[in-house]
């Protein structure tokens, strides 16, 4: 008796330490939500390529007006919408703009010489490849002219006997002379703010656009689940982005090279930008509940900010306002701070400075108010 009935307390126990099985309806549900799930982390990340247009870049030009206004109606002939063209009134004028990041390249003709494409490859890679596109197209027909005027030359020489046959052959030699003067009046094309030499393709600053994400995202899920207490979260996010943020700067600009610029400011950017993304992910959860913090998180930096962020191409190719939505997202404004403190000095960065530190205020107000209802809770059960 005994021995069956530790027979059934041992299977009764062993039945209960079993966990249920799942229903198929449970099955069939989850599946769905991961496919879903999936489905829009790839669209996250696919969509803007998907809908970006190359149109509208702003681009300084400058030059006799005749010669622009040709340039300009050509443009339109050939439907060409690629380049929001702002004039300026001088090659200084044009190269300051570029340095204010108010344009990403410039288009200067000159009397008497050949045009001149100004670029700033630190702004942006693509929108400097561009206008190496159109460097190139001045080149070609720059040659195709002074090949229509020697064909024309020879033609008339042909054509032309005795001493009108002499002075056309003069006049020919003195085309032929014209005609090699055109083709050797290539276009130059001059980098006003060029690449670091250790990121003289510019991959380095867009390496670093999705870790910063991840990086902010690590402390507060970190934070979120290993420490307990709102304050304390804080406290170690806080500690997590100063430490990674001097290693971030140690690594990309001391020892790679590939982010110039202060490292002291450097350093309060990445922290910053840590920050920021920890801070909100911390504040929600507070509020809310930490998976709910960890969750919105993610959407909200990963899944929306990251692809809008102007990272990898202008912002201004992303369609309707997105990309100034993006830039009010930490993706965006750290990726244009960084890329300012780097290469344009003389831009002002206050913007992307508040719109860091408003992330950071939003995540401690959030989490201030999840403490108070979290102890205004607590006394009430008390009580």
């Amino acid at each position: 008796m005994n021995n069956e009935t530790t027979a059934a307390v041992t299977a009764e126990s062993l039945t209960a330490a079993a966990p249920e099985r799942s229903s198929w309806l449970k099955v069939l549900l989850t599946s769905l939500q991961a496919s879903l799930i999936v489905a829009v982390v790839i669209l996250a990340f696919t969509w803007p390529t998907k809908t970006m247009e190359a149109k509208n870049l702003p681009v300084s030009i400058a030059g006799p007006e005749v010669t622009v206004s040709q340039f300009e109606q050509s443009l339109k002939d050939q439907g060409i919408e690629t380049f929001d063209l702002k004039q300026a009134s001088s090659r200084e004028e044009a190269e300051q703009q570029i340095k204010q990041r108010e344009t990403y390249g410039a288009i200067i003709f000159t009397e008497g010489a050949a045009p001149e494409v100004l670029t700033a490859p630190a702004a942006n890679t693509a929108a400097t490849q561009m206008l190496n596109g159109v460097a190139t197209q001045l080149n070609a027909q720059i040659q195709q002219k002074a090949l229509a005027a020697k064909t024309e030359a020879l033609t008339q020489a042909v054509q032309t006997g005795g001493e009108q046959g002499a002075q056309a052959a003069a006049q020919l030699e003195q085309m032929k002379v014209q005609a090699e003067q055109a083709s050797a009046m290539a276009v130059k094309t001059t980098a006003v703010v060029p690449l670091s030499e250790n990121d003289s393709s510019g991959t380095g600053l867009a390496i670093a656009a999705f870790p910063l994400v991840m990086g902010g995202t690590i402390g507060g899920m970190l934070s979120l689940t290993l420490i307990n207490g709102t304050w304390r979260r804080f406290a170690t996010a806080t500690l997590y982005s100063v430490i990674a943020g001097a290693l971030t700067a140690l690594i990309l600009s001391t020892w790679f090279g590939f982010i110039p610029g202060d490292f002291a400011t450097l350093w309060a950017a990445f922290a910053a930008t840590y920050l920021a993304t920890a801070s909100f992910m911390i504040g929600m959860g507070a509020l809310l509940v930490p998976s709910a913090g960890l969750g919105l998180s993610a959407v909200v930096t990963m899944f929306i900010g990251n692809p809008i962020s102007g990272a990898s191409m202008p912002s201004v190719f992303l369609p309707g306002a997105w990309g100034q939505i993006g830039q009010m997202l930490v993706p965006g404004a750290s990726s244009t701070l960084l890329r300012s403190i780097a290469y344009f000095p003389e831009v002002a960065t206050s913007d992307q400075w508040l719109v860091l530190g408003s992330w950071i205020a939003f995540g401690l107000l959030a989490g201030v108010i999840g403490w108070a209802l979290k102890e205004r809770r607590t006394a009430t059960v008390e009580a």
